[in-house]
């Protein structure tokens, strides 16, 4: 047969969906990221669009200078006025520093052995 069929529906074991992802309660930090997401939006255009592609893309202030046609100076001291700005919106915010910091990435560096 060189026609092509379309595929048949297998049936799929009932212990697949009871083991699939339940929907979990809104976290603590569901509330700040909605303060950040305001704050993002009360920015100027220009730190909004710094903001998002330094920080929220990580790309850096180089990748801002790029995308907006600056020099790599003015597109530094855009992303960190972008940045104050947001540090001001968000100054009350109570952040758990223990959860934070436990989600940063990073390597250890450990010491060398003397010899």
């Amino acid at each position: 047969m060189s026609e092509a069929r379309p595929p048949r529906l297998r049936p799929v074991p009932p212990d697949v969906a009871a083991n699939a992802m339940q929907p979990t309660a809104p976290s603590a930090d569901a509330g700040l990221l909605d303060r950040l997401t305001e704050a993002l939006a009360a920015l100027p255009a220009a730190e909004r669009r710094a903001a998002v592609l330094a920080f929220g893309l990580g790309e850096g202030s180089d990748a801002v200078a790029e995308a907006m046609d600056l020099s790599g100076e003015d597109a530094d001291a855009l992303t960190r006025n972008a940045l104050q700005l947001l540090r001001g919106a968000l100054a009350d915010a109570e952040v758990d520093e223990g959860e934070l910091f436990a989600r940063l990435p990073g390597a250890r560096r450990t010491a060398q052995p003397a010899e």
